[in-house]
């Protein structure tokens, strides 16, 4: 019986990724980096900015700088999504549910606070969610911290838990965490995402596999 169902935010519950890589793409030009590609970023995608940065420029960096970094990429990033803010097809639908069925439900998101609040905020979300559980303090994706602490929150087991993510990263995190996974398919293939542990993969809220919706209360 599930009793928890745990969203990623960026790439999941919104399909904003490419804002994301347009940023860092600026960030790498604005640093003299190596032109940004798909699988450089998709090897970080999902992990916290602290452990980012360091791979992106390819060196130790100081607190200060990270904290610099990320709010010149962070700052470039919702300039560019900000005004297209809208939901995944089918995640309100799915969200409306789910909390009409009972089930718990939290977000398990590595995007700082600022982002997170500029979604949550921005699309009346914040009230349809139980817990909202950030990286702060935490290890980051692929670790399977952030998912344990959200299942920890709603008072639900690892395993009576779905979670959907979107980055090959959050879904080892979420399946180390012993939750069924389910890969939406926003940015990544979904035979990588199956790869990375995902037991499911759609390519929106709207597009379920069978298997999986029979699964989820109504």
């Amino acid at each position: 019986m599930i009793q928890g169902v745990v969203f990623d935010l960026d790439g999941t519950l919104v399909d904003n990724i490419r804002f994301h890589f347009e940023a860092f793409r600026a960030l790498a030009s604005r640093h003299g980096v190596a032109a940004m590609d798909d699988a450089t970023f998709q090897s970080f995608n999902g992990l916290k900015n602290e452990d980012i940065f360091p791979r992106f420029l390819g060196r130790e960096l100081t607190r200060e700088e990270i904290a610099a970094l990320s709010e010149e990429k962070e700052s470039t990033y919702r300039a560019l999504y900000g005004s297209k803010l809208m939901p995944h097809r089918g995640a309100t639908e799915l969200l409306d549910r789910l909390r009409s069925a009972g089930v718990k439900l939290a977000v398990a998101s590595s995007a700082p606070p600022a982002n997170r609040s500029m979604v949550l905020d921005g699309l009346a979300w914040s009230e349809r969610f139980d817990a909202v559980v950030a990286s702060e303090g935490l290890r980051g994706k692929p670790a399977p911290d952030i998912f344990l602490a959200a299942a920890d929150r709603l008072g639900v087991a690892p395993t009576a838990c779905v979670a959907f993510e979107d980055a090959a990263n959050g879904i080892k995190a979420a399946a180390a965490a012993g939750m069924i996974v389910v890969g939406i398919t926003t940015n990544v293939s979904a035979s990588a995402l199956v790869a990375a542990g995902a037991r499911f993969t759609a390519a929106d809220f709207l597009s379920l596999p069978d298997e999986l919706d029979a699964m989820l209360p109504r």
